[in-house]
């Protein structure tokens, strides 16, 4: 094991890199990362999933980001094809960056080992949370589709508004909020 010691942050005080790194290289880098680990992921049963950009812009402070679509994810499983090289389809990040979700779905259904169920309102230059049965995305949609294409793997509600009472020290995570969007999930997937 090689150990050393990192006496700087790799960011500066406001968050901004000292340099930017070109969408190329990122692609590149990924590609090495996914070379160099998936034959252990293999070997020890383990399956990978990238997260898309969150939020979801083409460029943060400066920075290219380059999972922003189904395209991206798409082309993340095809960079080192693997049964270990998987997505978490996060319906959040996508849907405010012009994503069609039950499309994502159904292509990307062989590479999904993790389901980020979140519901917004907006673009990506502009989007806020919601409770799941009330912003933009057809949830029970993307539900149906899941169901349809088979996924069996994990879901998780996300990120979900506090309630009333709840203290809000944790946003997006307290637990009256997160109860509620369990049940609504569960109940959509009881429906379909």
């Amino acid at each position: 094991m090689i150990s050393r010691r990192i006496d700087h942050n790799v960011t500066d005080a406001d968050g901004s890199p000292d340099q930017q790194t070109p969408a190329a290289q990122l692609w590149e880098t990924l590609t090495q990362f996914l070379d160099a680990v998936l034959p252990v992921a293999e070997a020890c049963g383990v399956s990978l999933a990238v997260h898309p950009d969150d939020p979801p812009l083409p460029v943060i402070r400066g920075q290219e980001q380059i999972i922003g679509s189904n395209a991206a994810l798409r082309r993340v499983v095809e960079l080192a094809p693997s049964p270990a090289n998987g997505i978490c389809y996060c319906t959040g990040s996508l849907f405010p960056a012009g994503a069609d979700l039950v499309a994502g779905v159904r292509d990307l259904a062989p590479h999904i080992r993790f389901v980020h169920a979140r519901n917004v309102r907006g673009t990506a230059d502009r989007f806020a949370e919601t409770w799941h049965d009330n912003g933009e995305i057809d949830m029970p949609a993307v539900i149906r589709e899941l169901k349809a294409v088979g996924f069996e793997g994990p879901m998780r509600p996300d990120h979900a508004p506090s309630m009333a009472g709840e203290a809000n020290e944790t946003p997006g995570y307290e637990m009256l909020g997160k109860l509620f969007a369990l049940g609504y999930l569960r109940g959509l997937l009881q429906a379909a």
